[in-house]
């Protein structure tokens, strides 16, 4: 039995007859025609430095250093 889901019923059909299936038909196929697993890419750990470093601001663009700490804001008045 092949298992199609039919967007206008919203239901899983039989291919064949365009029958809803039963929840344990659903779980036979499932099990018959199990999905396969993909390995997961390996993540490159130089490329990851390099990304982080080249988002990581040291200076502003007029090349004047940023400073350490918190700017005040004063209320005149």
């Amino acid at each position: 039995m092949d298992i199609k889901y039919n967007e206008v019923i919203g239901s899983f059909v039989n291919t064949e007859n365009d029958e809803p299936v039963t929840q344990a038909e659903l779980l036979q196929w499932a099990a018959e025609n199990p999905m396969p697993i993909k390995e997961p890419k390996k993540s490159n750990p130089a490329l990851m430095n390099k990304v982080i470093e080249s988002l990581t601001v040291k200076e502003t663009p007029d090349s004047t250093e940023i400073e350490e700490g918190v700017e005040t804001i004063t209320e005149r008045g």
